[in-house]
């Protein structure tokens, strides 16, 4: 079966003389028949795993093709499953290489930096100016042809998020996976109820072990049936953890592994419990709870 994209025509219907290929009826589309996995050529309406190579038969290249029938310059001309089994190699290919891996972070710092997209502009603005300077313009690239399809965007545009959202679940699931064997549960309902609810952990803590996101776990917990607690209500694991933490914040502040044997040195040296508060960043009460009765 065609997929709308090719409107349900057959290999002669899309088959068109070479010399009215500016008026093909699927121009701006990539006609793929899902039944057999393959794309169709607009020119000889024949199937194939990929056009690429295909129609140079037809005395053009793969650019001139996209440019000829409208497709956008990023449409790859090729069936899903070989698209597939090109990512695969591709993604093993970076895998295998250090050097690759260093030029994509590279790549990924220039981006987030904005160093990427200033040299494009920049780059455009040169380029701009070399036509402007011989004469030539933006529509003398394009050989006076028509745009490409405004719907073959939007559709690129959707196919391309899909696929990003599709990568960003699996390498989510993959670093959960990873976490839970890292913490020894054999699945994530055990997890969930061991971290959540036996030992009280909160929402926080328990996203963090697993490497979720907050939102993400508190889907997770709805799905389990797994109630959240109310916001506010304390723990004794939760009210325990707290107190850790800010006995940990303490002893980093004045360089120390034991916050209460530190005060009780200070406090017989003669520091007051105002002078030990402003030293570790805490309330005189905390100081004296710490120290102990005298």
């Amino acid at each position: 079966m065609r997929t709308a994209e090719s409107s349900r025509r057959s290999p002669g219907q899309v088959a068109v003389h070479e010399g009215e290929m500016g008026r093909h009826p699927d121009f701006g589309r990539l006609i793929r028949d899902e039944a057999t996995d393959t794309v169709v050529c607009h020119v000889c309406g024949r199937g194939f795993r990929s056009l690429g190579a295909h129609v140079r038969v037809h005395d053009m290249t793969a650019a001139e093709y996209r440019r000829e029938f409208g497709l956008l310059r990023s449409r790859a001309l090729s069936a899903r499953s070989f698209a597939r089994e090109q990512s695969r190699a591709r993604r093993a290919g970076y895998l295998a290489s250090e050097d690759a891996q260093a030029r994509f972070a590279a790549g990924r710092a220039m981006a987030r930096s904005g160093e990427l997209a200033r040299k494009r502009w920049a780059d455009t603005d040169t380029d701009t100016g070399n036509r402007a300077g011989t004469g030539t313009g933006t529509r003398a690239d394009t050989s006076g042809r028509p745009d490409p399809d405004p719907a073959e965007a939007r559709r690129v545009r959707r196919e391309s998020l899909a696929a990003g959202r599709r990568t960003q679940a699996r390498t989510a699931d993959e670093r959960t996976a990873a976490a839970l064997r890292a913490a020894g549960f054999a699945d994530l309902a055990q997890a969930l109820r061991t971290l959540y609810i036996e030992r009280e952990h909160s929402v926080e803590e328990t996203a963090r072990v697993l490497a979720l996101g907050k939102g993400r776990l508190r889907r997770l917990l709805g799905e389990h049936g797994i109630g959240i607690r109310p916001s506010g209500q304390n723990s004794a694991t939760g009210r325990h953890a707290r107190v850790l933490l800010n006995d940990r914040a303490a002893a980093e502040r004045v360089g120390t592994d034991d916050i209460a044997a530190w005060l009780r040195e200070r406090a017989v040296e003669g520091a007051t419990l105002r002078e030990l508060a402003a030293a570790t960043g805490r309330s005189v009460p905390w100081v004296a709870a710490r120290i102990g009765p005298r």
